[in-house]
């Protein structure tokens, strides 16, 4: 199962982003539900970095399958200029979005491939 987690700070604002597992929905390369969270990852890190100017070398951090089928993957938001502060919460709470649906239609057969929580 992936597991992806929001957490927030105490101002409600999106300040990190971690994505850990496999789905399992099926073999490593042909898993749509993996495919669809990376996805949704990748398109986090690129535009934070297009739209904010943010680095993602900085950013984020991917640390891919070592054989096992996981990937472990972490954007942290730590000191965002305030300029683009509204612009970084926007793409983030986008992407919550994204996850939430791809949770509830990835987990509509009553299978559990992906897990979403949100913390503060």
């Amino acid at each position: 199962m992936i597991t992806v987690v929001f957490d927030r700070n105490s101002d409600n604002k999106i300040i990190a982003l971690f994505m850990n597992g496999h789905a399992g929905y099926a073999e490593e390369g042909f898993d749509i539900i993996c495919s669809a969270a990376s996805t949704l990852f990748y398109t986090a890190v690129n535009s934070l970095s297009e739209m904010c100017g943010l680095d993602p070398n900085v950013i984020a951090e991917i640390k891919e399958d070592s054989g096992d089928g996981e990937v472990h993957t972490s954007i942290k938001l730590s000191d965002i200029d305030k300029s683009v502060e509204d612009k970084v919460q926007t793409i983030m709470e986008t992407i919550l979005c994204g996850f939430k649906t791809l949770e509830m239609s990835a987990n509509s057969d009553g299978n559990k491939y992906i897990e979403l929580i949100e913390s503060i």
